[in-house]
């Protein structure tokens, strides 16, 4: 037979979900670059001229704090008399627990103690006096991390780039795989229990064919969704005046290097279908393979102690993080995945091979 007539019959059965899907998907994408500047704005410092203030914090021999304020930058090309820096429990310095007047250096020193092994919380705040007048050059913290979702997964949502990597790593993959492993899965087990394989098979359609059209055809639409979704980041990540910060090459393929992860999923499910021959059985496998690989993902995220765990998941050999951040791309990881898929449905042919198709 003709190659493509399983595609094309495919195409025809499945349009319409996989239309609405990629909308979906296009939406999400879209409606969270949007509200990018809303998200950063709520995680950006909220200290009164904490920009001009460098802080370094040291731990002493004895265990506490030695709190190192700077700020250089800030007095550059200024007449300043004198500094004062002071201390309090809150940013507002309404009675500070400390004020020191301490002349024209930029630079001052403080130790502080820890509270039951732990930093305390603490608000520093300096004061230049010029001409007669008090200046306030601004305030820091103590407070070494104020943004959970970045102590907790290592990302900053007030950049783009984190906000997109946190779009690939804590949910596109978890989305889209499931969905993909529904059809894909479907694909396969609806001509076995609808009984249609025999029918099939009366025409000259190999076994062959068959298996490379159904993987050929999905794989084929993940990369028409993966490259519209480039598409619309670049868009996107444009009207919010962003790609000053990530370039659109990054940003399509930062998608497009997802392909052999989701072809991976696709062929795991074609396997799954030959071998079951129940849907049921079948989806719940696909899904099984997909959680658990996005639970070692998600292990590996929590830190270095798990990092022996990242050869096991294929969503690492999918660096999303050194694509947006540093625009390198890894080549032998990206064919590695890829011919992994290939090889698994290679073991789907040989499955389907064997057996013997019901009337």
């Amino acid at each position: 037979m003709k190659f493509g007539k399983v595609m094309m019959m495919e195409l025809k059965n499945r349009w319409k979900g996989l239309t609405i899907f990629s909308i979906v998907i296009l939406l999400l994408i879209a409606g969270l670059i949007q509200a990018h500047p809303s998200i950063a704005e709520g995680f950006e410092d909220k200290l009164e001229g904490q920009d001009n203030i460098e802080i370094r914090m040291d731990e002493t021999e004895e265990g506490n704090i030695t709190i190192t304020l700077s700020w250089s930058d800030w007095a550059e090309d200024k007449e300043v008399d004198r500094y004062t820096v002071m201390m309090g429990r809150g940013p507002s310095f309404t009675t500070p627990l400390l004020e020191e007047d301490v002349g024209e250096v930029e630079t001052w020193q403080y130790t502080l103690l820890k509270e039951n092994d732990e930093i305390p919380e603490r608000y520093f705040g300096v004061v230049a006096h010029v001409d007669g007048e008090r200046e306030f050059v601004g305030m820091e913290t103590s407070l070494e991390d104020e943004n959970g979702i970045e102590d907790i997964w290592g990302i900053d949502v007030s950049d783009i780039r984190g906000m997109i990597s946190m779009l690939w790593g804590m949910w596109w993959f978890l989305l889209i795989g499931l969905y993909l492993g529904y059809v894909s899965v479907n694909s396969v087990s609806q001509d076995f229990e609808e009984r249609r394989m025999d029918i099939i098979f009366s025409t000259p359609l190999s076994k062959r064919q068959y298996i490379i059209e159904k993987f050929s055809v999905l794989s084929l639409y993940m990369l028409g969704l993966l490259a519209v979704s480039g598409l619309v980041m670049i868009a996107g990540v444009s009207s919010v005046g962003e790609l000053d910060t990530v370039s659109s090459s990054t940003l399509f393929l930062s998608s497009i290097f997802s392909l052999p992860v989701f072809m991976v999923i696709i062929a795991a499910s074609i396997l799954a279908a030959v071998y079951f021959e129940d849907s049921k059985k079948a989806v719940g496998f696909s899904f099984l393979v997909i959680l658990v690989q996005y639970g070692i993902n998600v292990v590996v995220d929590l830190g270095e102690a798990f990092e022996y765990l990242e050869p096991y998941t294929i969503i690492s050999y999918w660096n999303h993080e050194s694509i947006l951040f540093d625009e390198i791309y890894h080549m032998g990881d990206f064919f590695l995945i890829l011919v992994l898929s290939l090889l698994i449905v290679l073991g789907a042919l040989l499955i389907f091979e064997r057996k013997d198709i019901p009337a």
